[in-house]
């Protein structure tokens, strides 16, 4: 990260903070390039704020008022809604942030009020028939076809996100009781052990067989899914996987924006409708707010299904 980017505003506390390190243990606390990318972006946009309008304010005598202020601001430059909930979100954690190294004693953003957005997930999914033709559309008398019938197998029966089963690797592969499992850390650091389903674990046999028979090396650091022809040593990346799914999806005649994430998305659903707990199906794809599952429960939304018909 260019820590140049705060290079602009005044030194906190009179200097009596090092500016460079409060920043740096802040935004690269977080492992994701685009969550850094965004706090920066937000960080610099509300220490800009504060030095057009508020000159002598630094970022540790910031009050209620001033943070109301800046939300202000936002809407009047036709920020949306969810975009001033996700600034305030960056400023909140930034600020809780200094409480613990007891730069402040409060959180300026604590009581500034939130816009209540329902919470909606847009992604299109699968029927489960259109699940088992699209897979049985996958030549896997082909190399490709083999990466992409296991890759698509696993997608649709664990529910991972893309980068979470584009970065296995070998080492995420173990055995318990009986059961192949893939370990690994879903988002927010949250550790997974996933048994693999039947299918899954038959379509992942055939492509490893395979890759062993092309000399793929097999050391516990390498990636588990690799292109069968260019970039063999390299994850697949998401606009790859975005490729593989739409492929099928219009050899079957599925329309729309079918993404890689309408996998997870079908197997909430899935769970769902097969009468899972919502908190169990949560648990299994790696949602620590339940609200999250929820917001995917597309399939159940149907007019047949309102208690109003059973009054």
């Amino acid at each position: 990260m260019n820590l140049e980017v705060f290079s602009d505003f005044k030194l906190t506390k009179s200097g009596r903070v090092d500016r460079n390190k409060l920043y740096y243990g802040f935004i690269h606390n977080f492992s994701s390039e685009h969550t850094r990318d965004a706090y920066t972006r937000d960080l610099r946009k509300f220490l800009g704020f504060l030095q057009d309008h508020f000159r002598f304010i630094d970022e540790t005598r910031v009050e209620h008022a001033h943070v109301v202020a800046f939300k202000d601001l936002l809407l009047k430059e036709d920020y949306s809604p969810r975009s001033v909930n996700r600034i305030l979100a960056t400023l909140w954690s930034f600020y809780d942030y200094l409480m613990d190294l007891d730069l402040i004693e409060k959180n300026p953003v604590g009581r500034v009020k939130r816009f209540s957005i329902p919470k909606e997930v847009k992604t299109q999914d699968l029927s489960d028939e259109e699940v088992v033709h699209l897979l049985a559309a996958i030549n896997t008398d082909l190399p490709s076809g083999k990466l992409h019938k296991a890759i698509l197998t696993l997608f649709f029966t664990t529910g991972m996100r893309h980068r979470e089963v584009s970065h296995l690797q070998f080492k995420n592969l173990d055995e318990q009781n009986g059961f192949t499992v893939v370990k690994y850390f879903a988002k927010g650091h949250r550790e997974m052990v996933t048994p693999l389903n039947p299918k899954a674990e038959a379509a992942l046999s055939e492509y490893l067989q395979w890759a062993e028979s092309a000399g793929y090396t097999m050391t516990q650091d390498d990636y588990i899914f690799r292109g069968t022809k260019n970039n063999v040593n390299r994850p697949l990346d998401p606009k790859t996987l975005n490729y593989i799914i739409k492929r099928y999806a219009k050899m079957i005649g599925v329309r729309g924006d079918i993404t890689i994430h309408s996998a997870r998305s079908t197997v909430i659903g899935m769970l769902l409708d097969k009468g899972h707990a919502l908190e169990r199906v949560a648990d299994f794809v790696g949602h620590r707010d339940i609200s999250m599952t929820k917001a995917y429960n597309k399939r159940r939304q149907k007019i047949h299904q309102s208690l109003s018909l059973d009054l």
